[in-house]
């Protein structure tokens, strides 16, 4: 059952192929006749130009969203004209189409009010659009806006991921054969070459996953703007019935995509607790049964029924192969945190490529390589336990890696992957310089076009802190080479598969990101705040600040937010200040959403600062109140005794002060522990 069947290399090969060449030919005719192949590969830009009317992209605004990871959504679950806290989350395409499953959940938790990973709470609608592309023009798409975090960070400018729909409102249209195909920003990649480099690994794999290309995208809106730049993005093929159709001969069966639920729960014998698992059509009584007994199967039986019975449940071949895939790559944004970013498919017992189980499928990977900061730093995530990959508790990944056959089949997989993918003549450590040298003019012009919106005042993304590419500021800047995890990945394997390393165990804030250095102090307020804070202060520009500097800044501060001139500051004056000094999100971005009034980091900081500082507990902090606590925080912070704050010791300083946001107490230090690798 569990032997592994490593398959040829082909599909990975073919992709770098057909980038080779140019696809002179590839618009026939019908378009709903041509085929898709020649759409994607390494080297494939294509030329997309959105074409959309003022009313139409007006509607396109999301109705709701929040900001969970950036503390409580706002008053009213929503933003203006949104629905209330407990609306359900968005929907799209064929989601819920004469679909029986269960309501959805609350878009800010579950049951209890609880948090609900893996949604922000936006409600995306679809509208008529134009789309030209390569020369072509397709009309009356759908088009909407997309994604979590990409959607969030970049919700300020018009450079925003989209989603594509050619039959949404002309029956049958399609472009290739593809019905569906989606356009990422890569607002959390620098490097902007993640996705197309990282489901070719899980192709090498024998993995059914997504082809990709590129796509320099261009907007039009109807009196607002003309061919507008919108940059770089990546081409990703949908996960929907032609590619079921693609890899399994059949588009029947149940597509689920599970967003927010810890990995396969089991929920109960009622088909209803299972909303969060998102089925993408109507799934028949059969299927939903299928699942539950899975579940069960994973938390209910004892060792000896889950080995009998996984293999006639789920494709354990598969999932070895999935999970090698996804932990070499250390893809952490994905079932190894068990939140969100795959799918699961279970075809129907007629289909020719399966037997009636469950595989898992790939989406996603924008984050993939190491980039994945709320998991630890990449230097980290180079040495990503191959014993134990995830996050926490998963039943499913734990109790098979705990069977030696599984285990087995996993280690030869992912010892496999390591060197056809990571080696020296690796597929993946080939196709990078490939795939750099193709996109270096498009990957300088958006950088150029942030760094200008930046110098006008415009918004390069969605708040402070956000790099425009790879070691530049902010969060997703100073992130080690490609290259770099490559070799480090592939060494951290071998050493592990040797039994001389044990690797590290990942834990949500496991280490410091990039940019944190020594003391980092894991995620926070700090990794967006502290460059602000170092620049404002920074009088002598030696990129550290004295003890005057820092309290210096407090007593500017003070002065400047004491709208009342009382010498003394509330909670409100200080979360306006801290707005001000820090930067709100803009108002008035072109396209971009409005955020209520007085929506920014003054709405999160506000409060615990005012805590801090009113020792008295009068509701306000008097300037001798104020001064003590700059002043007590600049002698916690200073770990080097040296009478100076560098960046470093600030992002540890202000994350010690406020905690992660909206992910509870600050995290514990950096874990190495794991159980003896097994050989």
């Amino acid at each position: 059952m569990l032997n592994a069947r490593p398959r040829a290399m082909a599909a990975l090969l073919a992709c770098i192929w057909c980038a080779l060449f140019c696809f002179s030919d590839c618009f026939a005719e019908n378009p709903a006749k041509a085929d898709s192949a020649g759409d994607f590969g390494l080297t494939r830009v294509w030329k997309i130009h959105l074409h959309v009317s003022a009313e139409n992209w007006k509607a396109m605004q999301p109705a709701a969203g929040g900001f969970p990871g950036f503390g409580p959504p706002p008053p009213g679950g929503g933003f203006p004209g949104g629905p209330a806290a407990g609306a359900s989350p968005p929907k799209s395409g064929e989601e819920r189409k004469a679909n029986n499953a269960p309501p959805a959940p609350p878009a800010f938790g579950g049951p209890g009010g609880a948090f609900r990973p893996g949604s922000f709470g936006f409600n995306f609608e679809y509208v008529k659009a134009d789309v030209e592309l390569d020369g072509q023009t397709i009309r009356d798409v759908g088009l909407r806006f997309k994604g979590n975090g990409s959607y969030m960070l970049s919700a300020a400018t018009r450079k925003r991921p989209f989603k594509i729909d050619f039959d949404r409102y002309v029956d049958g249209q399609k472009f290739h054969g593809m019905q569906q195909f989606n356009l990422h920003n890569n607002v959390m990649d620098p490097t902007h070459v993640r996705q197309a480099l990282s489901y070719p690994v899980f192709q090498a794999a024998g993995i059914a996953s997504p082809r990709t290309a590129f796509a320099e995208v261009s907007l039009t809106i109807d009196g607002e703007c003309d061919h507008e730049p919108l940059g770089l993005y990546t081409l990703v093929e949908e996960i929907d019935k032609a590619f079921l159709r693609r890899h399994f001969q059949t588009d029947k069966g149940m597509l689920l995509k599970p967003e927010g639920t810890q990995g396969l729960e089991y929920k109960g014998e009622d088909w209803a607790a299972y909303s969060w698992f998102e089925p993408k059509s109507k799934p028949k009584k059969q299927e939903t049964r299928r699942l539950i007994e899975l579940t069960r199967l994973i938390h209910k039986a004892d060792d000896e029924q889950f080995r009998r019975e996984i293999g006639s449940l789920l494709d354990t071949d598969q999932f070895a192969r999935f999970l090698a895939a996804n932990t070499l790559l250390a893809n952490m944004d994905s079932f190894l945190t068990q939140v969100h970013n795959y799918y699961v498919y279970l075809p129907p017992p007629s289909s020719k490529t399966q037997s009636n189980k469950f595989v898992f499928l790939p989406w996603d990977m924008d984050l993939s390589m190491g980039a994945f900061f709320m998991a630890g730093s990449a230097e980290q995530l180079q040495e990503l336990s191959i014993s134990h990959p995830h996050v926490g508790e998963n039943k499913l990944i734990e109790r098979l890696l705990a069977w030696d056959e599984f285990d087995k089949t996993y280690r030869d997989q992912i010892r496999k992957l390591s060197d056809a993918c990571f080696g020296d003549q690796g597929l993946t450590t080939k196709s990078l310089p490939v795939v750099q040298a193709a996109l270096k003019e498009l990957i300088d012009q958006d950088a150029k076009r942030a760094a200008k919106a930046q110098a006008a005042g415009g918004p390069g993304g969605f708040g402070p802190g956000f790099g425009p590419g790879p070691g530049g500021p902010g969060m997703f800047g100073g992130q080690p080479s490609l290259e770099t995890f490559f070799v480090k990945r592939r060494e951290s394997v071998t050493a592990q598969l040797a039994g001389t390393s044990k690797g590290k165990t990942p834990g949500m804030n496991f280490g410091p990101p990039r940019g944190g250095g020594p003391g980092g102090g894991g995620f926070g307020p700090g990794n967006f705040h502290a460059p602000q804070i170092l620049a404002a202060a920074d009088a002598d520009k030696d990129e550290k600040l004295s003890r005057k500097e820092f309290l210096d800044l407090s007593t500017k501060w003070l002065r400047e937010w004491d709208k009342d001139k009382n010498s003394s500051l509330d909670e409100d004056e200080i979360k306006n200040g801290l707005n001000d000094a820090l930067g709100a999100p803009p108002n008035t971005a072109p396209g971009g959403f409005k955020p209520p009034a007085g929506f920014g980091p003054g709405m999160f900081l506000g409060p615990p600062l005012l805590k801090a500082a009113d020792t008295d507990k009068d509701g306000k902090t008097s300037k001798a109140e104020w001064a003590a606590l700059f002043g007590t925080w600049f002698k916690q912070w200073d770990k080097g005794n040296d009478d100076r704050l560098d960046n470093a010791e600030l992002i540890a300083g202000l994350n010690a002060a406020f905690g992660p946001p909206g992910f509870g107490p600050p995290p514990r230090a950096p874990e190495s522990k794991t159980e003896t690798p097994r050989k």
